[in-house]
C-alpha cells in the first residue's frame, strides 16, 4: 500500500513540478535527515508546517556535497493539506541548508502564506543562490533566486525578481521580495 501511495504521489508530482524521482540505487546514500516542525496561526485555523531535508548541509561531519540531496515541506490543517518535493539535481557541489528561523508566515488577502527559504553549502565561490518553497491560497511555488556575494563579504540579489517572482500574487512578491533583502546580505547568511 505504501509503495502504491508512492508511486501516485510521484506520478502526479512529475509532471506538475518537472522533477524526477530519486532512483532506487541512490536511496542508499541518505546519510542523515533533518526535521523542522511549526505551528502557524490564522484567525480561527491552525496550520502545521513539516520540513524534512534528507542529506542536510553538516558542518560538523564536514559534509558539504553528496551523491542526492532533497526537501520536502507538509502543510496541512483541518480543511486542507499540500505538500511539494525538490530534489536538487547538483548534490555533488552543494547539500540543500535549511534554517528553522528563516522559515516565515504572513496572512495576505485573508490566506496564510507560508514561506520556506533555503540555501546550499558547497561551491565557495561569489555566486550564491537561495530558493523559496511557497504555500499560498491551496497554490504552491519554488523559486531559485540567485544572489552575488564580494569580497566585501556583502550580497546582492543577482536576478530581476519581476520576471523570476512573476507567478506570484503583488502582495506575496512584496513579502518575498522583503525576506530576500533582509535575511541575506551578508555572506555569512547562507551558511
Amino acid at each position: 500500500m505504501k509503495n502504491l501511495v508512492t508511486s501516485l504521489i510521484l506520478f502526479f508530482f512529475i509532471p506538475v513540478c518537472g522533477q524526477k524521482s530519486v532512483h532506487d540505487s541512490l536511496k542508499v546514500y541518505y546519510q542523515d535527515s533533518l526535521m523542522i516542525s511549526k505551528n502557524f496561526k490564522s484567525g480561527n485555523i491552525s496550520d502545521h508546517l513539516t520540513v524534512k531535508v534528507i542529506n542536510p548541509c553538516n558542518s560538523e561531519k564536514e559534509r558539504f556535497d553528496g551523491a542526492v540531496t532533497i526537501i520536502s515541506a507538509t502543510v496541512k490543517n483541518k480543511k486542507y493539506s499540500d505538500s511539494m518535493v525538490y530534489n536538487y539535481p547538483y548534490a555533488q557541489s552543494g547539500l540543500i541548508n535549511l534554517k528553522a528561523n528563516n522559515i516565515s508566515n504572513y496572512t495576505i488577502d485573508k490566506h496564510q502564506a507560508v514561506l520556506v527559504p533555503f540555501t546550499y553549502c558547497g561551491n565557495w565561490d561569489n555566486d550564491r543562490k537561495v530558493s523559496y518553497m511557497i504555500f499560498y491560497n491551496h497554490k504552491k511555488y519554488l523559486h531559485h533566486i540567485k544572489y552575488y556575494c564580494g569580497e566585501d563579504e556583502k550580497c546582492k540579489i543577482n536576478d530581476n525578481l519581476n520576471v523570476t517572482l512573476k507567478d506570484l500574487p503583488s502582495k506575496l512578491r512584496l513579502k518575498v521580495i522583503k525576506d530576500l533583502e533582509t535575511k541575506y546580505n551578508k555572506s555569512n547568511d547562507f551558511y
